[in-house]
């Protein structure tokens, strides 16, 4: 079968001949093993990080970084209601930005929980249920009202069926398919029956490649706001580093008592350091964010 075939301008017949599809009997049990080895389970794969990777994460940053320096100088000159509260501060950060991306997490595992999760295909000449998971291209199923389109399909038999697409595209109304059209994964069936021959599956469909996309995306770019909090702390940490040496250096010089160079660096370390500043920035989001959605 070809890669990257554009089934939406193919007719009915070159589809079926492309993909090697029966409307009669389906796929034969050891087609659909061959095929699922080589596209694999038609899923959307996670990439879940353990609870406590994305907790140490927030550890790790310029910011944190310097939150943790104080906490270290607050504890080598013994200044421990100062330790206390650094460390409060750097805790507090950890937990309101954890909870923000918690909350984010499980949005999309809500999302999730309503992809398709079984299909009516036709398999070695009879029409059985199966888990959405099992099919592969090649496929012939059958699209009833209230289906979730279980992947992306190329419509055959049927007079009429009406597709809520408005996740995947953005239009506000069902749209209406007939035989020869193609229905996207994930969309939902409102109205009409009609029998399909799947022509792509888990990363493959559309909904699959802009997945792909967004996750990518976000592992390669940083966002415009991400970038400036970094710089912030990228400019914070050199100032705060020549400052700290110039009073080590004239310290030295002057034979000051090697403490009281400490205590003179965590004074001006607490200083440069936005303690608050992360939490700020989370709740501030989460405020807008909230306000644009009651507008």
């Amino acid at each position: 079968m070809p890669e990257n075939v554009d089934f939406q301008k193919l007719s009915m017949e070159e589809a079926l001949d492309r993909l090697e599809g029966n409307v009669s009997t389906g796929l034969a049990s050891d087609e659909v093993q061959r095929r699922r080895q080589q596209y694999g389970l038609n899923e959307i794969p996670d990439k879940e990080e353990s609870t406590l990777k994305r907790i140490l994460k927030r550890f790790w940053g310029p910011i944190p970084w310097m939150i943790e320096a104080a906490a270290i100088l607050s504890a080598a000159v013994q200044k421990w209601e100062d330790f206390t509260i650094i460390i409060v501060l750097l805790l507090v950060n950890v937990i309101i930005d954890f909870r923000q991306e918690a909350s984010a997490l499980k949005a999309l595992k809500v999302l999730k929980e309503k992809l398709a999760r079984t299909a009516l295909a036709l398999r070695n000449g009879q029409w059985r249920e199966i888990p959405a998971s099992e099919l592969v291209p090649g496929d012939i199923i059958k699209l009833r009202i209230g289906n979730v389109v279980p992947a992306d399909v190329k419509l055959l038999e049927g007079e009429y069926l009406q597709a809520d697409q408005s996740a995947l595209t953005g239009e506000s109304m069902p749209v209406n398919k007939a035989a020869g059209e193609v229905a996207f994964a994930n969309s939902i069936v409102k109205m009409g029956e009609m029998t399909a021959i799947v022509t792509a599956t888990a990363l493959d469909t559309f909904f699959g490649k802009t997945v792909a996309l967004v996750a990518k995306a976000n592992e390669q770019q940083r966002s415009h706001f991400q970038k400036a909090v970094i710089n912030v702390g990228n400019y914070l940490i050199l100032l705060a580093v020549a400052m700290v040496a110039v009073i080590i250096l004239t310290g030295i010089m002057r034979r000051d008592p090697f403490m009281e160079i400490l205590r003179f660096s965590l004074v001006l370390t607490v200083a440069s350091i936005p303690v608050a500043l992360p939490a700020v920035l989370s709740v501030t989001m989460a405020v807008g964010a909230l306000r644009l959605a009651r507008r």
